[in-house]
């Protein structure tokens, strides 16, 4: 008996990555010892530099001057991963009207599904670097306000470019 194979949309592949494969390709970017040559360190304003895309997948080089935060807000229908390559960053989400904060570190890095909020800001001294990944490209994102009631959406979704 001869075996077909099945094609399925839902596994991952190359058009589809799973939250390890994500968080997988964040920490090879990041790996790069030349990486962090793209930023200089002294500004005193975040960056984005796109460092790679495909019609699957988009990897950004993200700065954080001390001080800086990006605010509540998702990715869309994109899922996605970062890891820190360079300085600290606080991470908070939000768990059923409790904030949860999180400390990651250099080497350190996390991963996202779909439409996920969360929040990021660099509290320490010294710009922070990080390597951010998605997939699907990043085309979305809902900003979101923090209220009596919990998060709420503060406007529909933008365009991540606009946005950024």
């Amino acid at each position: 008996m001869a075996l077909t194979p099945t094609l399925t949309m839902s596994a991952p592949g190359i058009d589809q990555f799973s939250s390890t494969q994500l968080l997988q390709t964040a920490r090879l970017f990041a790996s790069d010892p030349e990486l962090h040559t793209l930023i200089d360190p002294d500004e005193d304003t975040s960056r984005w530099i796109e460092i790679d895309s495909s019609p699957h997948h988009q990897i950004w080089l993200l700065s954080w001057p001390t001080g800086t935060e990006n605010g509540w807000h998702d990715h869309g229908e994109s899922a996605s991963a970062f890891q820190v390559l360079r300085g600290t960053l606080l991470e908070q989400t939000s768990n059923e009207h409790r904030r949860e904060f999180r400390t990651i570190v250099a080497g350190e890095g996390r991963s996202f599904e779909p439409n996920q909020i969360h929040h990021l800001s660099n509290v320490r001294t010294g710009t922070a670097l990080s390597v951010h990944v998605y997939a699907p490209q990043l085309t979305t994102t809902t900003r979101y306000a923090i209220t009596p009631t919990g998060l709420q959406s503060g406007a529909a979704a933008a365009n991540a470019e606009l946005d950024w």
